[in-house]
């Protein structure tokens, strides 16, 4: 029996190792091919070509990153508790954006890439609920919603109670008719919009809330999707007082004639339009959808099938149009659809009832149960002091089971200090909710949040790709720490080694020939004196200029001897002759200007001028040196076939 299980246990080994075979190993650590290949195109986007130049170049990179961490490791690092604090609060952070992107972000833009395929034509009987209703109020809507499905369950017409009980006045008189909608839809009509794309043609919906208050829908048609395309368009309208609707009717085809003989689109869009908002861009509308103009104009817009083309005049109840299609969006680039949705339904209620759904979902994976009769028996050991600051959990039953989850207990007592630290709910509850509905809402919010922290603990198992963006971090985290101790912090500490350093290297920091200069500051209230102290040095050296003016109380004179690269901006335009002088600058009652005084032949640099520099060095010869120990240390194994299997 044990040889068939050590069989089966090879088996599974060489099965994993077949789909993600190990590509390195440093020490007794490997690296496998699928960690590799993350960090690889990820790193280099775009550039990940699998070049043998590309992949020998960033192999060789990572291995010694490797290294450095597998020193880290082993001095432990890793059981180090402020960066397992650093780790853990990095993780909550990025759990909490992640379990929203991937759970409920990418499920809500996938629903959406389907749905946005189809358009849906739909009529609705409407029961308007105001958005700050009173309960009273939200109760009796529902109820009246529910009557009217109640009796279309029984057989009434659907057309005959949308005219006579529908409370959307504009679409009664149609027979409850709204026309062709496609997904998504704005914000606070998700559920509408779950209605529409979950009901079968010629079948009515159970109420739907919205902001508005409650429909119930019924499915007419389903087409394949129109999209959106980008128009212009020439309006002349059916009202004017200075034509009567027949020469409205003879000046759009006028329009429409010269259009015909070559005219530009553009051009007779600025002269004749009558839609002031776009004439002067010659028509131009933006993209529009399905839903947003008349149905005239909307089925001739979708029917011109190529760019550039416009169609013929189309009446609408506001006048004649001319319509030009400019383009069709395509989006047949599905990344680039994604995105555009994403920035569409953030922030959307529809986020809410996809968490809803996912908590549920969580809940059925992992066999969740729960004993609402210790809640009850919790309930009943309350008094008035639950809504205050000194309320304590009751002690009865506190080791009792309240739900499970995966196998795992939550006790009333988990649940109890919950409620003991929410506080404000508590206080906020107070007269305006029972024992009852204050613990209802408290415990439902408490299973939610212990349900998504669950889920939060899973990500690694869920996800490959969270699992390596944590690797990522928590190699990163003991990379830099170990690098600070091995390289960063010797190289500005170690003082000896430092000067040895400096010593042995000295002819690589030197200056190059440089420029010596006098910097004069001047300070005066009157510009013209300015001018004068520097045209008098112009003429005079230093000594002169300094004893003229030392006494002058008018003037402020400073200077200082200063040393230039060539190149620097402050002397660019300071001719390199004895005496010569740079442009005088002028600021707010001071001067400054520079005066040549010789040449400074190349030197080497002091150890204080150059430290910047040495440091930066030393630090590089420190990691050399570093890599080279850790290189013996730890042994690095190549697997080449699976290196060689890489290239492209």
């Amino acid at each position: 029996m044990l040889l068939v299980v050590l069989f089966f246990i090879q088996w599974n080994v060489l099965i994993s190792q077949g789909n993600n075979p190990v590509l390195f190993s440093v020490g007794n650590e490997d690296v496998y091919l699928s960690e590799f290949k993350y960090i690889y195109e990820k790193n280099n986007a775009k550039k990940a070509d699998y070049s043998k130049e590309s992949v020998d170049e960033y192999l060789d990179l990572y291995k010694k990153f490797k290294l450095k961490v597998h020193k880290a490791k082993d001095v432990g690092l890793d059981t180090v508790k402020s960066l397992q604090d650093e780790l853990a609060g990095y993780r909550k952070q990025l759990a909490k954006s992640y379990l929203k992107d991937k759970e409920i972000s990418e499920r809500l833009i996938d629903e959406v890439v389907v749905r946005m395929s189809e358009d849906v034509e739909v009529s609705h009987i409407f029961v308007a609920l105001a958005a700050k209703a009173t309960e009273a109020e939200q109760l009796a809507a529902l109820k009246k919603a529910n009557d009217i499905y109640a009796k279309l369950m029984e057989g009434a017409s659907f057309e005959l109670m949308a005219k006579t009980l529908s409370e959307d006045k504009s679409s009664s008189s149609r027979n409850g008719h709204l026309g062709y909608y496609t997904s998504p839809l704005p914000h606070g009509f998700y559920a509408f919009e779950n209605g529409l794309y979950n009901t079968p043609i010629g079948q009515v919906s159970e109420p739907v809330r919205s902001k508005m208050g409650y429909h119930i829908l019924k499915v007419m048609n389903r087409r394949p999707a129109r999209g959106q395309i980008e128009l212009a368009h020439i309006l002349i309208r059916k009202k004017s007082t200075y034509r009567t609707l027949q020469e409205s009717r003879v000046l759009i085809d006028s329009i429409y004639n010269l259009l015909q003989e070559g005219r530009s689109y553009e051009n007779m869009a600025s002269k004749f339009s009558e839609d002031n908002k776009t004439k002067q861009k010659g028509g131009y509308l933006g993209y529009i959808g399905i839903n947003q103009y008349e149905n005239p104009f909307e089925d001739a817009a979708f029917a011109i099938q190529n760019n550039d083309i416009y169609s013929t005049p189309i009446e609408t109840s506001i006048g004649f149009h001319i319509i030009k299609r400019i383009n069709k969006r395509d989006d047949s680039n599905i990344d680039l659809l994604k995105k555009r949705i994403k920035s569409r339904i953030e922030n959307n209620d529809r986020f809410a009832v996809a968490e809803k759904k996912l908590i549920d979902d969580i809940k059925k994976e992992g066999n969740f149960s729960e004993n609402k009769e210790i809640l009850n028996l919790f309930i009943d050991e309350l008094n008035d002091d639950f809504f205050s600051y000194k309320w304590t959990a009751p002690q009865f039953h506190q080791d009792k089971k309240l739900f499970q989850l995966d196998g795992q207990n939550y006790t009333l007592n988990n649940f109890s200090q919950y409620v003991k630290n929410s506080v404000k709910d508590r206080l906020k509850f107070n007269k305006v909710k029972s024992f009852d509905q204050a613990v209802e809402e408290l415990y439902n919010r408490y299973v939610d949040e212990e349900i998504m922290s669950f889920e939060e603990k899973n990500l690694e198992n869920k996800y490959p790709d969270f699992k390596a963006l944590m690797r990522e971090y928590r190699e990163g985290i003991l990379l830099f720490e170990i690098t600070k101790m091995e390289v960063w912090d010797k190289a500005s500490q170690d003082t000896k080694g430092l000067n040895e350093f400096f010593e042995n290297n000295n002819e690589k920091y030197r200056w190059d020939e440089r420029v010596k200069a006098i910097k004069y500051s001047i300070k005066s209230e009157n510009d013209q004196t300015l001018i004068s102290v520097y045209k008098f040095a112009q003429k005079k050296d230093h000594d002169k200029i300094i004893d003229k003016y030392k006494e002058d109380p008018g003037v402020e004179i400073s200077w200082e001897e200063m040393l230039f690269s060539r190149s620097d901006k402050l002397i660019k335009d300071m001719p390199l002759k004895i005496g010569a002088l740079s442009e005088l600058n002028i600021d707010k009652q001071s001067a400054v200007f520079y005066k040549f005084i010789g040449m400074v032949a190349p030197t080497t640099k002091t150890l204080s001028e150059a430290k910047g520099y040495v440091i930066a060095d030393y630090q590089d010869y420190l990691e050399k040196q570093w890599l080279d120990e850790l290189s013996k240390l730890y042994p690095i194994r190549i697997n080449k076939s699976v290196l060689k299997s890489l290239i492209k």
